[in-house]
């Protein structure tokens, strides 16, 4: 598995740490200490997964997870639809039950994906 060169270029221009490990023919994409909204969450650091279908990009992405698990500081509980968790490449992850409304098949890469990561755990795109 390999991403799509203009990802990879993507990833470096925004200096993100990363990993791709294999998942059968798609993989999994591991960015290292993402950093969160200041004060929204209980921690300040996590990694970030996403899972890179075969077929990417004209197959979507959806959902993204994180590890360690993060709750919400003003309440102490799980962010809403980040309750569930599930094994990826010999971790536990807390999923992040986010969908797209649109995907462009052929079209939309991590660019078009990770801002919408990014309003969620960082509060801007």
């Amino acid at each position: 598995m390999q991403l799509l060169e203009e990802d990879e270029v993507y990833l470096q221009a925004k200096q993100y740490a990363w990993d791709l490990l294999p998942n059968g023919n798609g993989g999994y994409l591991i960015l290292k200490n993402y950093a969160l909204a200041a004060g929204k969450y209980d921690r300040e650091i996590v990694d970030v997964l996403i899972c890179i279908p075969t077929g990417y990009n004209n197959s979507k992405l959806d959902m993204f997870y994180v590890d360690p698990e993060v709750r919400l500081a003003a309440t102490g509980q799980h962010p809403e639809a980040a309750s569930h968790f599930e094994v990826h490449a010999g971790r536990r992850w807390q999923r992040f039950s986010r969908h797209l409304t649109a995907w462009r098949a052929g079209i939309d890469t991590l660019q078009n994906f990770l801002p919408f990561v990014g309003r969620e755990l960082q509060g801007r795109a």
